[in-house]
């Protein structure tokens, strides 16, 4: 073979990778580069995926988080009547349906109120939005039973967990009256022996004197003194 025709041959194997790249439109990056932007449309979660649990939440942390979540563009607004977070019936509403209150929708069985003899500071409130600092106050007098042995309602509510939340208290006279003005009639699903002179009444967290505290029949709306260690039933309620 003459020098002329391999001379040729290299040249030909040499230029058409060169020609092969430059009119390729491959680009080739480097390590340190960034990938050329696509402009596909970026996903974005719905405010129904945005409000669920993370598992690594505690009950306090998810009630926390739904309250402030309510502040957002993504905010539920609720009316009179629906189903709130916890699973109960919203009955009281405020900041145009973002925050209100809801009912339990799980009694707690008859239950004396506690703290017989003993007027407990701070648990005298009848307004609405008071329920939970009555609760507070009455859990943390730490009140024993009458009747030896006994449970009385603010124990019950240590270990209360409904719909995923611990944040439950009982209302106030008012909150319990509102319960009944806005949701209509509630009737116990459990009566005590020791209630029978108030068959359908339900206590409320805001305390009358030593021996008595307010309750209410929320079939018929009537309201009572009740003494203490009478066993009466709860439902309970939550702010969101």
């Amino acid at each position: 073979m003459n020098n002329s025709l391999l001379l040729s041959i290299i040249l030909t194997l040499w230029t058409a990778p060169s020609l092969a790249y430059e009119d390729s439109d491959a680009i080739l990056i480097g390590s340190g580069d960034e990938l050329p932007d696509p402009d596909y449309p970026v996903y974005e979660e719905s405010c129904d995926e945005q409000r669920l649990r993370d598992p690594s939440m505690s009950d306090e942390e998810y009630a926390t988080f739904l309250f402030y979540f309510q502040e957002t563009d993504c905010a539920y607004t609720f009316k009179l009547g629906d189903t709130g977070f916890g699973g109960g019936r919203v009955f009281h509403l405020t900041d145009e349906g973002r925050h209100g209150l809801e009912t339990s929708p799980v009694q707690i069985k008859a239950v004396e109120w506690g703290c017989h003899g003993t007027k407990v500071v701070d648990a005298g409130d009848s307004s609405i939005g008071a329920g939970k600092a009555n609760t507070d106050a009455i859990i943390a007098e730490a009140c024993d039973s009458y009747f030896s042995g006994d449970t009385t309602g603010f124990d019950a509510l240590r270990d209360y967990k409904v719909g995923g939340f611990k944040d439950w208290y009982v209302p106030s006279e008012f909150e319990l009256h509102k319960i009944y003005e806005v949701l209509g009639v509630h009737k116990v699903l459990e009566r005590s022996d020791y209630a029978w002179r108030y068959p359908q009444f339900f206590w409320s967290s805001t305390e009358a004197d030593y021996e008595f505290s307010y309750a209410q029949n929320l079939m018929t709306g009537r309201k009572e003194w009740v003494e203490k260690p009478l066993q009466l039933s709860l439902l309970p309620i939550r702010s969101f």
